[in-house]
């Protein structure tokens, strides 16, 4: 049911990795490696992912730290818990690097190693207390959604995945002050999980670039987890990127067909803002959720994700090329912006 992809356009992608840093702008690694330690297991990353990371030619992964709502009654806890984990996890390898400053970028690429760099999906386990923005950043955390897709003090989130529905509600007056406190510490700001009211205060009241890490195009798939084209133009004028969602529920590719889905969404972003503002952010959750069943006693065969594991996203990139992509278009496309945008706007020391 997906496209074919010819061997001439696997080898020119695969290079194009080898030749060029890939970005992954969204990944739920914090969370898995807490959970999967809660589980006895050590070394996660790399056990389950160094290997696709290399086969990929991944230079930078933003994790997020993402609390359930299972676990919002001690979200501070959770959150800190994820952080050490993710450490720990990092302290561990020799070729991974815990990303804080433009500085950092600069070495993980001359060096040739992957950089990880955290960010809050939601800020829930903040409540209202905008302060504690610092201690996150003292931890090493660089970037912030207001909130995952359920309202808290600070916004309120779009819809599930699985839903199709409008979500109102705007920016509270401590979400304004967040907003605000994010761009003081130069931290960046991911707009994903926002539902459109809150979008269009992001546009009135920030002043840094901001950017969505794993949202596709509406007009392309109809879920709210996408963005409008008015979205992705404000998003785009003001020098923002958005990372292509993996997930199949928000690429639209139900029947199978994922590259396909992928690709559409890709084309129709470049088509109307530019490569310069697209980029890959996968989310990629099934490994996540095999581990959140796993320390439940339960099995987890479904599969949400487009793609299987990190190693397949040169398939991505082959598919783009054979559909008449550039190759400068793509170079920017599977890492350049975002590696761009990272190293001009985090604390470059």
């Amino acid at each position: 049911m997906d496209l074919r992809i010819e061997e001439q356009y696997r080898e020119q992608a695969e290079k194009l990795h080898r030749d060029n840093p890939t970005v992954d702008a969204h990944l739920d690694l914090a969370g898995e490696i807490l959970l999967r330690n809660k589980a006895g297991e050590r070394e996660v990353i790399r056990r389950r992912y160094l290997s696709d990371f290399q086969r990929a030619g991944i230079k930078l992964v933003v994790s997020s730290v993402y609390v359930e709502n299972a676990n919002l009654s001690w979200a501070w806890e959770n959150a800190l818990e994820q952080i050490k984990a993710l450490k720990e996890d990092i302290a561990e390898l020799e070729g991974i690097v815990f990303i804080k400053s433009g500085r950092d970028i600069d070495r993980v690429l001359q060096e040739g190693k992957t950089g990880i760099l955290l960010y809050m999906e939601g800020l829930d386990c903040i409540g209202e207390d905008i302060a504690r923005l610092e201690e996150l950043y003292n931890l090493g955390v660089r970037g912030a959604s207001l909130t995952w897709s359920r309202p808290n003090g600070l916004a309120t989130g779009c819809c599930k995945a699985l839903e199709h529905k409008q979500i109102p509600g705007g920016l509270s007056q401590a979400g304004v002050r967040a907003v605000r406190k994010l761009e003081e510490l130069s931290m960046f700001l991911d707009v994903s999980h926002l539902n459109d009211e809150g979008f269009e205060q992001v546009c009135q009241i920030a002043e840094r670039r901001f950017i969505a890490t794993h949202s596709g195009s509406r007009q392309v798939y109809g879920s709210f987890r996408n963005l409008t084209d008015p979205q992705m133009f404000a998003l785009a004028c003001q020098g923002g990127i958005m990372g292509m969602n993996g997930c199949k529920y928000i690429a639209g590719s139900i029947e199978g067909n994922h590259l396909e889905m992928l690709c559409r969404h890709i084309e129709y972003e470049v088509a109307k803002i530019g490569a310069e503002h697209v980029g890959y952010g996968f989310d990629l959750c099934d490994s996540y959720d095999r581990a959140r069943a796993a320390l439940k006693g339960e099995a987890c065969t479904d599969r949400d994700d487009c793609l299987l594991n990190h190693g397949q996203i040169p398939l991505v990139t082959a598919a783009l090329l054979q559909r008449g992509m550039g190759k400068e278009e793509a170079e920017k496309i599977i890492g350049g912006n975002f590696i761009r945008y990272f190293k001009e706007i985090l604390p470059q020391s």
